[in-house]
């Protein structure tokens, strides 16, 4: 008969909300925030989407282009991404920039 003791449950940090728990699953029970880095999975993340359409949202359809921008930005600053709040600042100078440049087209 063994005499080991029964296999406990990893005790977690939460980074986000602080809450230490011994649990087995992905995620803080209390915020639902994922244990580990965000990119862990190898996924790029929401910045490079969220550039690209801020970008493009200057020249082409910034009625579309910016408002999407801004939704992936809020994404990845929820996601806690490095440099979201800098997209965010882009993506709605791009979107004013381009809804300036296609009212001075319509008039000039």
């Amino acid at each position: 008969m063994s005499t080991a003791p029964f296999p406990q449950s990893p005790t977690k940090f939460c980074s986000a909300c602080g809450t230490v728990t011994e649990t087995v699953k992905d995620f803080c029970p209390e915020c639902g925030t994922t244990y580990g880095k965000p990119d862990q999975d190898g996924s790029v993340g929401f910045l490079p989407g969220a550039a690209a359409c801020a970008a493009v949202s200057v020249f082409f359809f910034p009625i579309v282009l910016g408002p999407l921008a801004i939704v992936l930005s809020v994404v990845a600053m929820n996601r806690k991404e490095p440099y979201a709040g800098l997209i965010m600042g882009l993506s709605v100078a791009g979107m004013v920039l381009g809804f300036l440049l296609g009212a001075m087209s319509v008039t000039g």
